[in-house]
């Protein structure tokens, strides 16, 4: 135990609160292609990201044609972004 309180402790602990997570790991590709896609090419892959009814292997396939190859689960951890299991990127 610290008989002691050495000073600043307390503003240094405050300080660690205050600090924004560390995210480790890569980037989520498909949060960085809507980052760089040009307005039409985001609004349509944010629509088909969001019906269900379309395969992440689809989607994945059809990325993966027109850039840097993107697996399906990488748009299946991107859907439930905001989720335990998610990705990072906002929802």
């Amino acid at each position: 135990m610290i008989e002691k309180q050495p000073t600043g402790l307390a503003q240094e602990l405050d300080a660690l609160t205050d600090a924004p997570a560390a995210h480790r790991g890569p980037r989520c590709s498909v949060g960085a292609l809507l980052e760089a896609a040009d307005a039409d090419v985001a609004a349509s892959l944010r629509a088909v990201l969001d019906t269900t009814s379309v395969s992440a292997t689809a989607i994945a396939e059809t990325l993966s044609r027109y850039g840097d190859p993107v697996t399906a689960y990488t748009v299946n951890r991107h859907r439930r972004r905001g989720k335990p299991n998610g990705c990072r990127c906002e929802r």
